[in-house]
Parts: C-alpha cells; structure tokens; sequence
C-alpha cells in the first residue's frame, strides 16, 4: 500500500529533526566560481546543487527547487531540475516542486502528470476552482503525493486582492476553508492531509487565524530570511508535536556566501544548521 505524502513528511521531518526546507532558485551571478569557469549555466546548475544536496542531505527533510529559475535556462535548464530533483530523492530528500500551477481538465491532467513525475509534492494556484485542483487530488489520494494550495502569499502587495472581503471572509479564508474541504477529501484518515496550504511568514498576524480554518493541513511558511520573516513568529502553524509546519528558506541557505568565497560549502552547512536549530523548537514540540 502507497504511503500518504503527510505520513512520508512527518516521518521525514521527525527523522531530521527539524521542519525546515532549503530552496533551491539557482541565480548564475550568485554561484560558486569554481561551478561556472568553463561549463554552460545548467551543468553549473546542477553540480552546485549535488554538492549542496551532499551536503545538507541529513539536516533537512525537504528541498524546494522553483522552477521558473530553471525555466528561465531554456530546455537544458529544465533537464537541471530534473536532475537535480533526482538526485535530492535518491539521497532520501523530499521534493515540493514550487511550480504554481493552475489550469482546468485535460491541461491540469497534464500539468499533474508532468510534474509529479519529479516532485512528492507540487505548488498549486486554486482560483480557477475545485476541477483544477482535482486532478492533483487524485495524485494524492492514488499515488502518495501532496499539494500546498496558496491562500496567503507572502508578497507586500496579497492584500489588494487576499484581504477582499467576499460576504463574511477574506478571500484568504474562503480559500483555507477550501484548503480543509479538499483535504478532507483527498484524506480522509489521519490527522494531516495530503492537502497543505502555502501561508507566507511575512503575515504572522493572520497566520493562527488560518490555521484554525484548516486544522489537518501542513502549512509552508515562506518569507524567512531575504524578505524579513522572523522564526519565532510561526509557532500557531505547529501542533504539540512539532509538526504542521514547513519553514522555507533560499537565499539565506544557498547564498550565504560570495561566489570568489573558497569556504562556500562551510558557510551553507553553517547556515543550515542554525536554521536547522531554530525550527526544532518551534510549537510546543522540540524536535531536536
């Protein structure tokens, strides 16, 4: 029998520890030199991120590679996200694909299929309604993966339309109470859902009042670092446990360094672990 995405991930994020995840948004003026003399942008790509996969394999449960950055390399480019997607779940990482893919019938069909070919977990858009999502939901309920649904993006300008008032909610709340709805159907058992949420950290006002919409959702709480989010703001997302939440961080991981910088690999595992110890203790849960 296929394991549920939230069984894979809380036994994933138990085993490390920690609930952090390291995204992966490859800027080619930001690598290491000794990556980019002499080889095209995509191989560089992709022996940089071996190289830190090796590296933070057994401090995080999960990667988070953003595809656009990828895409933007042309087709050899999309075949470094393949790799490197590979590569992660070979080295026992789990792969969110943060593709933010949004579309309806056979186009959806095909978005799904397409992508949950590399990635245990996918980004959704869900503004297009239940069939767009319900084809990623049958990969959920089928085949063991999971989605994270945005409901509260964490960018200054969501609240021209995610604080919209649509009767007595916000258009962020209708779509947390969509967010229970479809994981309730894609799951049914268990106290988590296949079904998560995207919440940015940037908002740890709304961030509880969220939560308590979607109860059995995992919540990825991107913000931290580059765009100001504090760790210590998002203990509600977490249960007594230390589960439920998944603290995205990029640049402050695989950034961390100048590209002449001869230390580079000391300076992400550095990095890594004190963002790794300042996780562990969020909720009422320490994981470490």
């Amino acid at each position: 029998m296929t394991r549920s995405f939230p069984e894979t991930l809380a036994a994933a994020v138990v085993a490390r520890g920690c609930p952090l995840v390291v995204g992966f948004d490859p800027r080619p003026q930001r690598l290491p030199q000794t990556f980019t003399r002499g080889a095209s942008l995509p191989d560089a790509v992709t022996r940089f991120y071996r190289r830190v996969i090796d590296l933070i394999r057994d401090l995080v449960p999960c990667i988070k590679p953003q595809i656009a950055f990828f895409e933007a390399m042309g087709h050899e480019g999309f075949r470094a996200y393949e790799q490197t997607c590979a590569y992660a779940r070979e080295n026992g990482l789990l792969v969110i694909g943060d593709v933010k893919r949004g579309d309806i019938g056979s186009t959806a069909e095909a978005y799904a299929r397409a992508h949950f070919a590399h990635a245990d977990a996918l980004t959704l858009h869900p503004l297009l309604g239940t069939d767009s999502v319900e084809p990623f939901l049958a990969y959920c309920r089928d085949a063991g993966k999971g989605v994270f649904v945005l409901v509260r993006t964490s960018n200054p300008s969501a609240t021209e339309f995610q604080d919209l008032r649509c009767g007595d909610r916000t258009l962020s709340e209708h779509l947390a109470d969509a967010v229970d709805r479809w994981g309730r159907s894609a799951s049914p058992q268990g106290d988590y859902s296949a079904v998560g949420a995207v919440v940015g950290a940037t908002w740890p006002d709304e961030l509880g009042r969220l939560r308590a919409r979607m109860p059995r959702a995992w919540i990825l709480l991107p913000g931290v670092g580059a765009q100001g989010a504090k760790v210590e703001d998002l203990a509600s997302a977490f249960d007594a446990h230390g589960l439920g939440g998944l603290v995205t961080v990029s640049r402050a991981a695989t950034e961390c360094f100048e590209p002449q910088d001869a230390a580079w690999e000391d300076k992400i595992v550095a990095a890594v672990a004190g963002l790794r110890s300042s996780t562990a203790r969020l909720g009422t849960g320490d994981l470490r």
